[in-house]
């Protein structure tokens, strides 16, 4: 069995999550080790330069240029750049309620295995690694564009990689076992996936393996995470509690109760003295009115939106419409409407919209298409609706815009 590598320090949070980060590019040069950082959202990782190791809950992984990483809420991450080198991040803040450990749904034993045997860092081989690397590039351009379609597009994205991520990670299983794990990462793995039921260390101990005691698991804890049992414990019934704040109406005393707390007033005490507010304070916070620079978060509370931006996004070529969408999501027309209203102050048609022109901006750019074509490949139903929507958009015709796209490289 492995050994954990020991925390210097106990974790600080709100390093690269938080309000004010969702939905950013981040960019980081580490060039000396890094404090361990424990976050309440999970949030990825593209290596774009440089080596060095990652330590996650006392398991290290190698870090260089083109692998991607997944820190979950469940995990404490340290950042050590080699000796003599320095490592470049781009990270992305990533708090879709349904990513930690499918908190939202009964978890079977098959997926509770593939998410505790699941691999934190990927590549830099690999087909679907590739992509991601594409994606993160993408993201950063439209990071630079401050709308709500970029927002929209953004966000998007993000579930692209979550996606992608997972299926590179499945693919990796066999070589990536449980059983080889170092124990602060099988014991904090096992807490995750079983934290809102009754629990105690002696339990978790006999569930892991009869050679270790209650002893064992507390001691490599502190060591992989800087915390005990019971702290840790709680901490990720805390997670499980904030995810739930996504959700519209929840009351607090149901959200304590489905997140493994007993009683009102320990959920209450504890999230104060972990997050320094109380349960109230802190979801106003996550749901932020988009001032002074923050990101709008409530755009991307709903399952039902997030959902069809995504599956808009992905089948934008395809004829769509609400009837089509109802069949392949289950979900309610009458609510779609009313949450894309609510959240997007808009309707899927118009997101659809803008998802085709900019996928006809590309194909005006990079090829000679007829504009006949194009208008049919980005999934307008007339040449005539495409020339009227993209102008609406980009103030300009497809034609004017083909122009003046390549009177730009040529100046350039």
């Amino acid at each position: 069995m492995k050994r954990s590598s020991m925390l210097c320090e106990k974790p600080r949070e709100h390093i690269f999550t938080g309000t004010d980060k969702y939905l950013k590019l981040q960019k980081l040069t580490v060039r000396e080790n890094m404090f361990p950082v424990m976050e309440y959202d999970s949030y990825f990782i593209l290596v774009k330069g440089g080596s060095g190791t990652f330590l996650i809950n006392g398991e290290e992984f190698p870090a260089c240029k083109g692998c991607v990483a997944w820190i979950q809420t469940t995990q404490v991450l340290t950042i050590l750049p080699r000796f003599g080198s320095e490592l470049e991040l781009w990270i992305c803040a990533y708090d879709y309620q349904l990513l930690n450990y499918f908190v939202f749904k009964q978890v079977s034993s098959h997926e509770e295995t593939d998410i505790v045997t699941g691999v934190p860092v990927i590549g830099p081989e690999g087909e679907y690694v590739e992509q991601i690397r594409k994606l993160f590039s993408q993201f950063e351009k439209l990071c630079r564009i401050k709308s709500n379609g970029s927002a929209v597009i953004r966000s998007s994205f993000l579930r692209k990689i979550e996606l992608l991520y997972n299926r590179e990670a499945l693919k990796r299983k066999e070589t990536y076992k449980f059983q080889d794990m170092p124990l602060g990462r099988k014991v904090s793995l096992y807490i995750a996936t079983h934290s809102a039921y009754n629990m105690t260390a002696e339990a978790v101990a006999r569930a892991i393996s009869p050679k270790i005691t209650e002893a064992d698991v507390n001691h490599a804890l502190l060591v992989s995470t800087g915390m005990n049992f019971s702290q840790f414990l709680i901490r990720l019934r805390l997670v499980m509690a904030i995810s739930y704040f996504l959700y519209y109406g929840l009351p607090f005393d149901y959200i304590a109760s489905n997140s493994g707390f007993d009683i009102d007033v320990t959920f209450y005490r504890n999230f104060k003295k972990f997050t320094g507010m109380t349960p109230q304070t802190y979801r106003d916070e996550m749901l932020s009115d988009g001032e002074n620079g923050r990101t709008y978060r409530k755009m991307i509370i709903s399952e039902a939106v997030i959902s069809t931006v995504s599956y808009l996004y992905e089948n934008l070529s395809e004829h769509i419409d609400v009837e089509t969408i109802t069949k392949e999501l289950f979900i309610s027309g009458s609510l779609m409407r009313i949450q894309f209203k609510d959240c997007l102050n808009t309707s899927y048609k118009n997101v659809l919209a803008l998802f085709r022109v900019r996928y006809a901006e590309a194909l005006l750019t990079t090829t000679d298409m007829p504009v006949v074509d194009i208008s049919i490949e980005s999934g307008f139903s007339s040449d005539r609706t495409f020339s009227r929507t993209f102008c609406d958009v980009n103030g300009v015709s497809p034609g004017e815009f083909r122009k003046l796209r390549r009177e730009g490289k040529k100046n350039g």
